[in-house]
């Protein structure tokens, strides 16, 4: 945890201290926004959602994606189905769900749980009471150990485990681990903001555009504007894990990884 700091235009930091208040969203836990509208994004929104034991947020809906990662504990995603039916998914720690637009979903916690995520792009009517259940499932999970394609230029090893490939197109979640001493290689999303909550480790945040950098650590989040060139470093002698990435989904970087992005079946083409 770092104290926060912010250049405008272009990137922010912003630790625990600088959360929004709690929204109200789950009984018996609280849910905060880390990056959303409060802080002026659009394309992806970033809560921290701290279920107590026996909490359970109310049904939520989106008119586009969602993605969670759960960073303790065990949580439940049920997603409700017209004509009554509803289906559970349990989530463990580095477990992920993505959810897709129109799902009507809850999330719960029978001992409690840690998860950040949310709606992406940003909801502006988060909260409000969903208008009717969806006739198909929508929540696929995911989980970090089985990633659907490894970006090595990011890092030796980071994991896109809910990704295009995978079918979400604008919300998005990664895994990224940085060795001490090691740095992303400089680079730009032209489309996409780029989000990285860090889970684990100190290190440093580059606005290569403006030449600024900014040090982070376990629980801050670094976020990036649209067309900024940026880099996370692992300079201060710890590994650094973290959860996050750009939304929508940065076509020309997955180009970039070797993906023939115009063979997948859902693209930003």
């Amino acid at each position: 945890m770092t104290e926060n700091h912010q250049t405008f235009p272009g990137m922010r930091v912003v630790s625990p201290e600088q959360w929004g208040p709690d929204l109200g969203l789950a009984a018996g836990g609280t849910w905060r926004e880390i990056i959303g509208p409060r802080a002026g994004a659009s394309c992806r929104s970033l809560y921290a959602i701290d279920l107590g034991p026996g909490a359970a947020t109310r049904p939520l809906a989106h008119a586009g994606e969602a993605v969670y990662y759960v960073v303790g504990g065990t949580a439940t995603v049920t997603e409700h189905l017209a004509g009554g039916g509803a289906a559970g998914h349990e989530l463990g720690e580095g477990a992920m769900a993505h959810i897709r637009p129109g799902s009507v979903y809850t999330l719960a916690a029978e001992t409690g749980a840690r998860l950040v995520g949310g709606p992406s792009p940003v909801d502006p009517a988060l909260g409000t009471a969903p208008a009717h259940l969806a006739a198909e499932p929508g929540v696929t999970t995911y989980h970090r150990d089985r990633p659907g394609l490894l970006v090595p230029f990011i890092s030796a090893d980071a994991r896109l485990v809910v990704w295009l490939g995978a079918g979400a197109v604008t919300a998005n979640m990664n895994y990224v681990v940085l060795e001490p001493g090691e740095r992303n290689r400089e680079h730009v999303h032209a489309e996409s903001e780029d989000t990285i909550h860090i889970l684990a480790g100190h290190g440093t945040a580059e606005n290569v555009t403006t030449g600024e950098k900014f040090p982070f650590g376990p629980g801050d989040t670094i976020h990036i504007e649209i067309g900024y060139w940026h880099a996370v470093a692992a300079d201060q002698g710890e590994r650094v894990v973290s959860v996050g990435g750009p939304c929508p989904a940065d076509t020309d970087m997955l180009r970039a990884a070797g993906v023939d992005v115009d063979a997948l079946p859902l693209t930003l083409r």
